[in-house]
C-alpha cells in the first residue's frame, strides 16, 4: 500500500507545482515511461493477472482465422501479434500499457492542470483498471482518444476511436452517440436526438454481447456478483456532477470549449444511480467510462469557483485529500485491494 500512496502523493505534489511548458513536456515523457514500465512489467499483480496469463498461454492465438470468431477481435489481434513474434506474456501488458498511457496523456494535455488530472485518475484508472482489466483499459484508452477528438470537434475521429475501442471491450459501443453531440450548442433535444439516431446502431453492434451481459449482471446465472467499492466510486462521480450543476454558469464561462462535454458526463453520472439497484459489478464497469471526464471536471472546478490563487490552491489540496483518503480506505477495507495489488511485483526485479 505504501508504494501506491507514495506514487499518488508524488503525482499530487507535481500536479500542484508551477511548471513551465518545457518542463511539462519533460514530465509527460518521464511519466509515460514510468507508467508503462510500472503497469506493463507487473508480475502477478492485479486481480485479473492470472486469467489473462492463462488465456495467453493456452488459447490458440497462432491461428489468425480465429480473429473472426471473437466478438472483441482487437485484444485477440494484439495477443496474436505478441505471441506470433515469439514474445512472452509480459510484452502483451507492456504494449497494452503503452497504448493506454499514450491516450491518457493525449487526453490530459487538453486540461489547464494536466499533471493534477493525472494524479486524480491514478487511483481508479491506473491502479484499479489498467493494472487489472486490460481489455476494458484499452477500451477506455480509445475513449480518451475520442474525448480528445470531441474537444477538437473531430466527429469522424470520435466514431473511429469508439469503434476501435469496442473491439477490445464491446460495451464501449454504447458511447457511440458522442459523435453526434459535437458542437457548441448544448440542448436536451440534441442529446435525445443523437441517442435516438445512433443507439439502434450501437445496440446492433452490441447484440453479440447483450445476452452475455444480461446473464452475467442481471440474471446472475454464473453466481451472485457484487462490488462494494462501486458505491463509493459512484459517490465521487455524483458529488462532482452535483458541484458542476451548482456552478454550471461559472463553468460555462471559464471553460466554454469543454462545457458541453462536461455537462454531458455530469448528466451521465446521475443516470448511473439506478444501475446501482440492478448490479454493482455492472455499475463498476460503467463507472470506468465516466471517470476520465469526472476527474477532468473535478480538476477544473477550483479555478472556476475561486479567483484568488490561494483559494484555488486550497481547493485543489482538498480534492487531493479526498483521493488520498479514498486510497487509504480502499487498501484498508478492501480484501481485493490487498490480495490483488500488495505486494507490487515486477518482471524487472
Amino acid at each position: 500500500m505504501i508504494l501506491y500512496v507514495f506514487i499518488f502523493m508524488s503525482l499530487a505534489v507535481l500536479g500542484m507545482a508551477k511548471v513551465s511548458h518545457r518542463q511539462r513536456t519533460f514530465f509527460f515523457a518521464a511519466l509515460y515511461v514510468f507508467f508503462v514500465l510500472f503497469v506493463g512489467t507487473r508480475l502477478d499483480t492485479g486481480c485479473d493477472f492470472a486469467t489473462y496469463f492463462l488465456r495467453f498461454k493456452y488459447l490458440l492465438f497462432n491461428n489468425i482465422n480465429s480473429l473472426f470468431d471473437t466478438s472483441e477481435p482487437g485484444f485477440f489481434l494484439l495477443s496474436y501479434l505478441t505471441k506470433s513474434a515469439g514474445l512472452e506474456y509480459v510484452w502483451l501488458n507492456v504494449f497494452a500499457a503503452g497504448i493506454f498511457f499514450y491516450y491518457l496523456i493525449k487526453f490530459v494535455r487538453n486540461h489547464p492542470r494536466p499533471l493534477l488530472l493525472i494524479a486524480l485518475v491514478f487511483p481508479i484508472l491506473v491502479i484499479q483498471l489498467s493494472m487489472s482489466g486490460v481489455r476494458q483499459a484499452l477500451a477506455v484508452a480509445f475513449l480518451m482518444g475520442a474525448l480528445d477528438a470531441f474537444l477538437h470537434a473531430r466527429r469522424l475521429q470520435i466514431v473511429i476511436y469508439i469503434l476501435i475501442g469496442s473491439t477490445f471491450h464491446q460495451s464501449l459501443i454504447i458511447l457511440l452517440p458522442l459523435a453526434l453531440m459535437v458542437g457548441r450548442s448544448y440542448s436536451f433535444v440534441r442529446v435525445v436526438g443523437a441517442i435516438a439516431v445512433l443507439m439502434p446502431v450501437a445496440a446492433y453492434l452490441l447484440s453479440g454481447r447483450a445476452e452475455v451481459y444480461q446473464d452475467r449482471y442481471i440474471e446472475q446465472i454464473y453466481g451472485e456478483m457484487d462490488s462494494g467499492g462501486a458505491i463509493f466510486r459512484l459517490g465521487l462521480l455524483v458529488i462532482t456532477a452535483a458541484l458542476f450543476e451548482i456552478y454550471t454558469s461559472r463553468m460555462s464561462r471559464v471553460f466554454p470549449n469543454e462545457y458541453n462535454l462536461m455537462r454531458l458526463f455530469a448528466l451521465v453520472s446521475f443516470a448511473l444511480i439506478p444501475v446501482m439497484l440492478v448490479n454493482t459489478v455492472a455499475l463498476h464497469r460503467l463507472i470506468f467510462y465516466v471517470v476520465p471526464m469526472q476527474a477532468y471536471i473535478l480538476a477544473a472546478l477550483p479555478s472556476a469557483l475561486f479567483a484568488n490563487k490561494r483559494s484555488v490552491q486550497l481547493a485543489e489540496l482538498g480534492t487531493i485529500a479526498v483521493y488520498a483518503a479514498y486510497i487509504l480506505v480502499w487498501f484498508s477495507a478492501s480484501r481485493h485491494a490487498n490480495i490483488c495489488y500488495v505486494p507490487y511485483q515486477s518482471y524487472l526485479f
